[in-house]
């Protein structure tokens, strides 16, 4: 995935999170910003970005897919490296408005079913991370800390009980109530009282 898709994303997130209506006349303007975000450690690149949140700090979130690197992508992780450049990134980064890494974290652990297809992110009031995928086994919302400690899982992957299918949202209201947005066989949405 390119910076400037990134950025495109981020441009949409942005222009839809602005404050107040504007003017016709004045419709705003965006520039991309080449720079942002800074590069990766470690080699890393990014998949099919499939998620963006901004937290209360305005930190930007990004949920990727690092299965979606093709082969000759993932040259230094040949054995033996075929190429100087390039490992996935963990699933999930956290970076400051400057474009500063300040976390990653993310993919299958103990405890909870990690989505087959990573999509939709969403940071609570708490800072708590929220996501969800959208492959046809992914009946499953994960929670996490900040740092990537889980904290919860809703619903099973592949046990299909009537709650979760093809997650895209997620979103969490003042009280607590979880909706989210789903594409499958039906466009849809769902309220869940407070479940967290």
């Amino acid at each position: 995935m390119s910076i400037l898709r990134i950025l495109s994303y981020l441009a949409l997130i942005l222009a839809i999170a602005m404050p107040g209506p504007a003017r016709a006349e004045e419709a705003p303007k965006f520039q991309v910003e080449p720079f942002w975000p800074k590069p990766l450690p470690k080699n890393w690149i990014l998949g099919q970005v499939a998620g963006i949140a901004v937290d209360r700090d305005d930190h930007i979130w990004i949920l990727h897919r690092p299965a979606t690197l093709v082969d000759d992508e993932k040259g230094a992780m040949q054995d033996p490296p075929t190429t100087r450049c390039c490992a996935p990134a963990p699933a999930v980064l956290e970076f400051d408005t400057d474009g500063n890494l300040l976390r990653s974290w993310g993919g299958p652990g103990e405890g909870y079913d990690w989505p087959k297809m990573e999509h939709g992110i969403f940071v609570d009031r708490d800072g708590n991370v929220w996501l969800a995928g959208n492959d046809a086994s992914d009946h499953q919302i994960l929670k996490f800390a900040p740092d990537g400690k889980f904290l919860q899982q809703i619903g099973r992957a592949g046990r299909m009980a009537g709650q979760f299918k093809w997650v895209h949202n997620i979103g969490i209201d003042s009280r607590g109530n979880l909706y989210t947005a789903e594409v499958g066989f039906g466009r849809r949405a769902q309220k869940f009282k407070r479940m967290n």
